[in-house]
C-alpha cells in the first residue's frame, strides 16, 4: 500500500477521534453559551472525515460514490455549527432566533437532497468514472451545484473569520489565547480544502487541517477555558458594572481590566495588561500596603481606601482554577465618596441636633413656666402688666421655634447659588429685624454667589445679634472682603475669651436671645463652603467675617 495514502488514512482516523472527543466534551457542557453549536460543528466534522476516509479504504467501488455523497450534508452541518458558534461567541447570539436558524438550515437541507440524488441529475459532480488509481477510487468532475455550495460555505467562513478577527482586535489579554485557538480551528482546514478543490493536489487536505481543529479546540476547552467564562458574557457583565474591575494573576500582573478600572488608574485606552499592578497603583497613597493586602488575600476581603482624594470600597476575591489552585484575584473598586460624605454629614447633623436639643427643651420650658405663672397672677389681680409678660414669653417661644426650624432646614450641601446683590439682601434683612434707633451702612454695591434666602437669614441673625446685645443704638456696617464679607458694629464688642464658643448651641449674651442665632449663621456659612470668624471692629465693637473656605 502507498505509504502516503496509509499516512493520510491514519491522519483521518486521528481527526475522527479528536473531533469526536471535542463533540462529546462540548455536548456535556451544552448549557454554557456556544457549547451546543460547538458540538454541532464537530459532529459534522466527525462524519465529514469518516465518509472521506471510507472511499480511501474501499477503493474503486460504487460504494465510494455513496460515501462521498454523504460527505456534503455533514460539511453543511459543520459549516452551520461553526457560523452559529461564532455568532454566539462574539456577542451576536440575539441573531440566533428560530427564524434565522431556519433560514440557515435551508442550504444544508437543500444541498443534502441534491447531493443524495446526484446520481439522477449530476448537479454536484459527474459519477461516471471508477479509477483504482485514484485516492478515493473514483474520478469526479465538479459541477455548478458543488461550486454554489462551496461559495456559500466560504461566504459563511469569511463572515466567521471577520467576526472573530474583529473580536480579537478588541479582546483583552485574558482571552487572546482563546481567540488564537479559535482562528486556527477555523482557518487552517479551509486552506487545505481550497488546495484540494482549486489545485492539482489529490488529497483533500481539509481533513488534515481538521486535525488542527480538533487539537486547537480540545486545547482551548481543557487548557484555556474556552467555555468556562466566555468573553461575551464577561464583556456584558463586567463592562456594564459601575465598579472598577481588575483581574490580577498570582505574579501580581494585571491580566484584565474594564473601562471603569482604566478611568480609575488614569490609563485611558493604553494597553496595560501584563503590567505589574504595583506600578499601576504607584500614584496612590499606601501603595505597598494595598498591593500586599491584594496579593496575600486567600478569602474574600472588603475594606475602605483613600485613593486620589476619594473614598473607595475595595473587595478582593480569590480566583481558583478547575483544580482548585489559586489562579489570581479579582479586585472590585467602588467609589463611595458621596455615600461617605452623606454619612459624615448626617452624623454631624445628628450631633448638632443633640447639642441644641437640650437647649431647646430648657428654653421652651422657661418661657412656658413664666407664661403660666404670669397668667395665674393675672387671674388673681387682673393687672394687664402680667399679660404683657405672657406676651413676651410667647414671643420668645415663637422665636425659638422659628430658629429651630431654620436650623433643621439649613443643611443641604448641594444648594444652588446665583449672583445675589449683597446691598439688596442686607437692606431687606434689616427691615425684617426690630432695630429701633440703630442704623445700617453698606460700604459698597456688589454681588456674591449665594442662595438668597439663606444669605437673608445670615444677615438677619447677625443684625439681631448686634442690636440685642448692645444697651444703646449701634451702627451696623456691611462691607466686602477679597474673598467674602464682614458685618461689624460700634457697640461694646465681645470679650476675646468668649469668642470661641459663640457658634455653639445655647450660647447667648442676652435674656431675650435663643442661643441659636449665631449657630444658624455658622450653618448657613458651612453649606455655602464659607468660614466664619469673630474679631473686634475698628470701634472695638463686634466684627463677624465670612470668607470662602477654599
Amino acid at each position: 500500500m502507498d505509504p502516503a495514502l496509509l499516512a493520510y488514512q491514519g491522519v483521518l482516523g486521528a481527526v475522527c477521534l479528536a473531533t469526536g472527543g471535542v463533540t462529546v466534551r462540548a455536548w456535556q457542557r451544552r448549557e454554557e453559551p456556544g457549547a451546543a453549536y460547538l458540538a454541532v460543528m464537530n459532529f459534522g466534522i466527525v462524519f465529514w472525515t469518516l465518509f472521506t476516509l471510507v472511499p480511501t479504504v474501499l477503493g474503486a467501488s460504487r460504494w465510494s460514490f455513496v460515501s462521498l455523497r454523504l460527505v456534503i450534508p455533514f460539511v453543511a452541518v459543520g459549516v452551520f455549527g461553526l457560523f452559529a458558534f461564532t455568532l454566539e461567541y462574539t456577542g451576536r447570539g440575539e441573531y440566533l432566533t428560530r427564524r434565522s436558524v431556519a433560514l440557515l438550515s435551508v442550504e444544508p437541507i437543500l444541498v443534502s437532497v441534491v447531493t443524495l440524488t446526484n446520481g439522477y441529475h449530476e448537479l454536484m459532480w459527474t459519477e461516471a468514472a471508477i479509477d483504482p488509481a485514484a485516492v478515493y477510487g473514483v474520478v469526479r468532475t465538479f459541477q455548478a451545484g458543488f461550486l454554489v455550495h462551496t461559495l456559500y460555505s466560504y461566504a459563511l467562513l469569511v463572515a466567521a473569520v471577520y467576526m472573530i478577527g474583529g473580536f480579537a482586535v478588541r479582546s483583552d489579554f485574558l482571552y487572546q489565547k482563546q481567540v488564537v485557538a479559535f482562528l486556527c480551528a477555523i482557518f487552517v482546514p479551509w486552506v487545505g480544502n481550497f488546495l484540494y478543490i482549486f489545485t492539482p493536489v489529490q488529497y483533500d487536505l481539509s481533513q488534515v487541517g481538521f486535525a488542527v481543529t480538533g487539537i486547537s479546540l480540545g486545547y482551548a476547552i481543557t487548557s484555556v477555558g474556552f467555555l468556562d467564562i466566555t468573553p461575551v458574557a464577561r464583556n456584558r457583565v463586567v463592562e456594564t458594572l459601575q465598579a472598577s474591575v481588575l483581574v490580577i494573576d498570582t505574579q501580581g500582573r494585571l491580566v484584565d481590566i474594564n473601562d471603569e478600572g482604566r478611568r480609575l488608574l488614569g490609563v485611558g485606552a493604553d494597553s496595560v495588561t501584563g503590567e505589574r499592578v504595583a506600578r499601576l497603583l504607584d500614584p496612590f497613597p499606601d501603595t505597598e500596603a494595598l498591593v500586599e493586602t491584594i496579593m496575600s488575600a486567600t478569602d474574600d476581603e472588603t475594606f475602605e481606601a483613600e485613593l486620589a482624594d476619594r473614598t473607595f470600597t475595595v473587595r478582593i476575591s480569590p480566583l481558583y482554577d478547575q483544580r482548585d489552585l489559586l489562579a489570581g484575584r479579582v479586585v472590585l473598586v467602588n467609589d463611595v465618596t458621596e455615600q461617605v460624605e452623606q454619612r459624615r454629614e448626617l452624623r454631624q447633623r445628628n450631633e448638632q441636633l443633640d447639642r441644641f436639643a437640650g437647649v431647646v427643651s430648657h428654653d421652651l420650658r422657661n418661657p412656658l413656666t413664666v407664661a403660666a405663672g404670669k397668667l395665674e397672677l393675672f387671674r388673681q389681680t387682673r393687672e394687664d402688666d402680667f399679660l404683657d409678660d405672657v406676651d413676651d414669653s410667647l414671643a420668645r417661644m415663637e422665636r425659638l421655634i422659628s430658629d429651630v426650624l431654620t436650623l433643621t432646614r439649613t443643611g443641604a450641601s448641594d444648594i444652588e447659588t446665583e449672583p445675589v446683590s449683597v446691598t439688596a439682601v442686607a437692606d431687606a434683612a434689616w427691615s425684617n429685624v426690630e432695630t429701633g434707633d440703630s442704623a445700617l451702612t453698606v460700604d459698597t454695591e456688589w454681588t456674591l454667589p449665594a442662595k438668597r434666602s439663606l444669605l437673608m437669614q445670615l444677615f438677619e441673625n447677625l443684625f439681631r445679634n448686634s442690636v440685642e446685645h448692645n444697651p444703646d443704638p449701634v451702627t451696623v456696617t456691611v462691607g466686602s472682603l477679597p474673598d467674602g464679607l464682614f458685618v461689624e458694629d460700634d457697640g461694646v464688642g465681645i470679650p476675646e475669651g468668649e469668642r470661641g464658643d459663640l457658634f455653639e448651641a445655647g450660647v447667648s449674651g442676652s435674656d431675650t436671645g435663643t442661643g441659636l442665632g449665631l449657630m444658624i449663621v455658622d450653618q448657613v456659612a458651612t453649606v455655602h463652603e464659607w468660614e466664619t470668624t469673630v474679631t473686634a471692629s475698628a470701634d472695638d465693637g463686634a466684627r463677624f467675617e465670612v470668607r470662602s473656605a477654599s
